[in-house]
């Protein structure tokens, strides 16, 4: 579910945490590997809790991605990425 960015009241928010790693605004998977990940075209350190960028191969949004315990991944929206009526709209 999605919620109001304080600053901007029309910027869509969300926040995915899984074992597979989500878009967080299509729902989109990608299967965690050592070597295999690819999201937007570049190779994913799916292993590093370090947080990184990447653009989704569905919806073409920016979003970020970290691993924490147990190598759960952590996905979130960039604020101002997308709209809550493009979100309504997939």
């Amino acid at each position: 579910m999605y919620s109001k960015h304080e600053e901007d009241s029309n910027t869509y928010i969300n926040e995915e945490n899984s074992d597979t790693i989500i878009c967080p605004y299509c729902g989109n998977e990608y299967e965690p590997s050592y070597e295999d990940t690819y999201i937007g075209g570049e190779p994913v350190d799916c292993y590093t809790e370090n947080i990184k960028y990447y653009i989704c191969d569905k919806c073409h949004k920016k979003f970020s991605m970290y691993a924490y315990v147990e190598w759960k991944y952590c996905t979130e929206t960039i604020p101002g990425e997308m709209t809550i009526e493009e979100f309504e709209q997939l």
